[in-house]
């Protein structure tokens, strides 16, 4: 078989471990610089709504990258609204008690039937088609836009795991921002900072349900100086068709992780927040924050800054496989870390 072939989704799954091996070595050896450092390459098993795949995850310069095999068909984007979601997702909302954002929302759209909602769906996902998706290996979490990763703190015992020489011409002043203030008074409001950024110098933001605190170095850059930055270092920002692809594994369903949007209290709803948490088929992660958007390699933007209505579907929306924000990009736009977010990708293509 090809190469190129063997890296196929299609063939990709049925291949031996020893196999996907040989050929694993060769995208190393072929697609990656020579100046990145590779450790910690090993196969791991990835599942998320019916479909598995079993995957190489490797860290390059200590960031996780998953192999996303290629597929030459994909099917992408959504033209269905609606279709094969529960009535409730959408059919269950209190005009009056929506943000204003919202309500003139529901107000211009009209959002009452099952079609306006459909129409609505589909105006705010992109168009379907087919693309030729080449194998990846694609960064696990993405990254404040504008930042390099350098490695973690921990805030109760100032412990720095990760690139400690890049971090100690910022350690003085990041360890500030961790001491309480001297008075009393201003004790008794003090908190920890959920992110702090020094502009040209570094970033810093909390990991969840964790003491410990991420540590970036930070950059200031428009969308196409990051772009020019990524390619000098041997990486890619992915193409909106290859985001889609990577994230939503190639299901024909509006959501990764299906078509369920009940996020409640119940056994159901607890199961549903549980996948949206969990790495995907792949073996990405994908932020449910909706604080932030995620950069392609054009001025498209997926994802988006949400708030919460109270309708599930209108809720859940932004986290769709083939949501594309209505926001664009400017040439001159700086990109600010507590706003985007960029997913680095090696493309393995001839």
């Amino acid at each position: 078989m090809d190469f190129f072939d063997s890296l196929e989704w299609s063939n990709w799954k049925n291949l031996s471990d020893e196999v996907k091996s040989q050929q694993f070595r060769q995208v190393l050896m072929y697609f990656v610089s020579p100046l990145r450092k590779i450790n910690e390459v090993k196969l791991v098993d990835f599942q998320l709504a019916g479909l598995k795949c079993r995957t190489f995850e490797i860290k390059i310069d200590n960031e996780t990258f998953v192999f996303v095999p290629g597929n030459q068909e994909a099917i992408l984007g959504w033209e269905l609204g609606v279709q094969g979601l529960p009535t409730p997702a959408w059919d269950k909302h209190h005009p009056n008690s929506f943000p204003d954002k919202f309500a003139a929302l529901i107000k211009d759209y009209q959002l009452n039937t099952q079609e306006q909602w459909s129409e609505f769906v589909n105006l705010y996902t992109s168009e379907l088609r087919k693309s030729a998706i080449p194998p990846m290996l694609v960064q696990q979490t993405a990254l404040p836009a504008g930042t390099t990763y350098l490695g973690r703190l921990n805030s109760v015992t100032g412990e720095i795991t990760g690139e400690v020489e890049r971090f100690e011409p910022l350690e003085e002043s990041i360890r500030k921002l961790f001491m309480p203030p001297q008075s009393f008074e201003a004790s008794l409001t003090w908190s920890l900072p959920e992110n702090h950024l020094e502009k040209g110098k570094y970033y810093l933001e909390a990991a969840k349900d964790s003491d410990d605190y991420y540590i970036f170095e930070h950059f200031s850059c428009t969308h196409e100086q990051l772009r020019k930055i990524v390619r000098r270092n041997g990486f890619d920002l992915m193409t909106e068709d290859q985001w889609e692809y990577a994230v939503g594994g190639g299901t024909r369903r509006l959501f990764r992780w299906g078509n369920d949007v009940d996020t409640d209290d119940s056994y159901w709803g607890r199961q549903v927040k549980q996948q949206m948490k969990s790495p995907n088929m792949f073996g990405l992660t994908i932020s449910t924050a909706l604080d932030r958007y995620e950069l392609t390699d054009t001025m498209t933007l997926k994802m988006d800054h949400w708030d919460n209505s109270g309708i599930p579907l209108l809720d859940l929306l932004p986290l769709a496989t083939y949501y594309r924000s209505p926001r664009k990009l400017l040439p001159e736009d700086e990109l600010n870390p507590r706003e985007f977010l960029y997913r680095k990708t090696i493309l393995i293509k001839k």
